[in-house]
């Protein structure tokens, strides 16, 4: 990543009303992203910890997996993390269940909050895993020889053209010739 946005937490603190707004405007290393992630943070001190909300956007450029033709999508992310001061991890049990309140981050010791990274985890958590184009997604693409027979693989006919063979398996066929010739010896 570029410049990082970072927050001193003392000087959060130092702030009267112990808040601030970040105008958030950063290209971040996030594949497919193809816009700078735009938005407002606000960062603010609490009684525990630091509360850390807002909105950003940017683009993404996808690939459809299902007719494998690019498009855009528009990315809108809630941010909303909180950060305690410090672990209370020693006078807990060693092997208890986890409740919601068990998940958390913690301040770093230096007191330097990354709000970059912060904005990262975000936006690459909401990307999604499964891509479509929409609602109007021609499907998965059509074997060209039966395009040019006028036939779809959905009649179940089976077109299959052995003489034309992928150059990557071309390798296979002269093995799979040795194996039957010496099993037939």
């Amino acid at each position: 990543m570029g410049t990082h946005v970072r927050i001193d937490i003392d000087e959060l603190n130092s702030l009267p009303s112990k808040r601030t707004r970040i105008d958030f405007n950063e290209k971040l290393e996030i594949e497919n992203v193809v816009k700078p992630v735009v938005g407002e943070i606000y960062i603010q001190a609490s009684g525990g910890g630091v509360l850390i909300n807002g909105h950003v956007q940017t683009l993404l450029k996808l690939n459809c997996h299902v007719c494998l033709r690019p498009f855009f999508q528009s990315l809108n992310v809630e941010i909303d993390e909180q950060l305690s001061a410090r672990a209370d991890e020693d006078d807990s049990p060693r092997e208890r269940e986890l409740t919601r309140d068990d998940f958390y981050e913690v301040i770093p010791a230096d007191g330097l909050i990354d709000i970059s990274d912060i904005v990262y985890q975000a936006v690459t958590l909401a990307s999604p895993v499964f891509c479509r184009c929409g609602d109007d997604c021609p499907g998965p693409p059509k074997p060209e020889k039966a395009l040019a027979a006028g036939n779809s693989s959905a009649t179940g006919s089976d077109s299959r053209d052995d003489s034309r063979i992928d150059p990557r398996w071309e390798n296979l066929k002269t093995l799979f010739s040795k194996q039957e010739s010496g099993e037939n010896s």
